[in-house]
């Protein structure tokens, strides 16, 4: 339900904001210099929490330097008014974000596996064998946790610059073979 309320207000401020759009009388009391300002202020939100993101790793730290630079897009202007300067922004803010999933698709193995072991119900600890831990009922009606060990029969995992795929093959002591398969876009792991 949270997603949905937050999809309308989304919808709605984008029609308010670009469909809609301002008459030029809204921002005479703006003073010019206050864009300069915001400039910088993106600017420096694009630029620490880049470098913040890399070096400590914190994923949606790039999420604030994507929607910065976006900003600072907007807020260029150019010598050409009108369509032309639209579609020149849109191009340029098509390219970073080309450039954004590229940088944040990973390019090894270890994050196919920290996504595995988020799956909550395996836990690859070691390279060549992993837990499986399931939920059996019981004969009175009682749950009871079973852990299962796994060994790891195969492991591909490929990078294509926009995204990446990543595939495991768990094979128990019978001899059952199960694949985990996922491709990554933009930073997140999708299972297929």
């Amino acid at each position: 339900m949270n997603y949905v309320l937050m999809g309308f207000v989304v919808i709605y401020s984008i029609y308010l904001l670009f469909v809609k759009g301002f008459d030029k009388a809204d921002f005479e009391s703006v003073h010019p210099n206050s864009i300069s300002s915001l400039v910088r202020y993106l600017l420096f939100g694009a630029i620490n929490s880049f470098f913040a993101g890399w070096l400590f790793e914190i994923d949606w730290l790039n999420w604030i330097t994507f929607y910065s630079i976006i900003g600072i897009i907007s807020c260029i202007k150019s010598e050409k008014e009108g369509k032309k300067q639209f579609f020149q922004k849109l191009i340029i803010v098509f390219i970073v974000f080309i450039f954004f999933c590229g940088y944040r698709v990973p390019t090894n193995r270890a994050s196919f596996e920290s996504y595995i072991n988020s799956k909550e119900m395996y836990q690859c600890v070691t390279g060549w064998e992993c837990v499986k831990i399931s939920a059996e009922i019981q004969e009175h009606s009682s749950l009871r946790a079973k852990a299962e060990i796994l060994s790891i029969d195969g492991y591909t995992f490929d990078w294509y610059v926009l995204f990446a795929k990543g595939s495991m093959k768990l094979a128990d002591n019978k001899g059952n073979i199960e694949e985990i398969k996922g491709v990554n876009i933009c930073g997140f792991w999708i299972e297929y």
